[in-house]
């Protein structure tokens, strides 16, 4: 079923929050995740997107609502105007939130589609806790990176 644009909104379980920026939902206990956002923060430190990680329970809330499955975690999610952004067109949803030359490749990368872009971001998806690891602990931001996380 296709949702309509701030459809969780509508949605009771869902906790209001401040959704006028594109927010970023990753998993905070898995080592490839938090370094992809820290990444991110390196290259655009006043950026306008904000992160959360799906431990918190808004974020865990919002999957539920698209029915996506917040313990399994199979994909990170980009929430931007409204709208989820899973799987690959994740990847380049998030890269678009990024100055040049990242949002140029993130709009480029729309030539490679979702049936040969999903099934390579799955393969790394169900590895990326072996080949990478976990923390014992969610990332969190330091003090210097607060107005970039939405901490529930």
């Amino acid at each position: 079923m296709p949702f309509t644009a701030y459809s969780y909104r509508d949605d009771p379980a869902v906790p209001n929050f401040d959704d006028s920026r594109p927010l970023i939902i990753f998993d905070g206990l898995c080592v490839l995740c938090s370094s992809g956002v820290q990444w991110m923060l390196d290259r655009d430190p006043g950026g306008q997107s904000q992160f959360a990680v799906i431990q918190d329970a808004l974020p865990a809330a919002l999957y539920r609502h698209y029915n996506l499955d917040a313990e399994a975690f199979d994909t990170f999610m980009v929430l931007s105007q409204g709208r989820p952004y899973t799987k690959w067109a994740g990847v380049l949803a998030a890269a678009q939130t990024l100055p040049q030359p990242w949002r140029g490749l993130g709009f480029a990368g729309q030539i490679i589609p979702s049936a040969i872009g999903d099934p390579i971001y799955d393969w790394v998806q169900r590895n990326r806790l072996r080949w990478f690891g976990s923390r014992d602990t969610c990332r969190r931001p330091s003090v210097a990176e607060k107005l970039r996380f939405l901490v529930t």
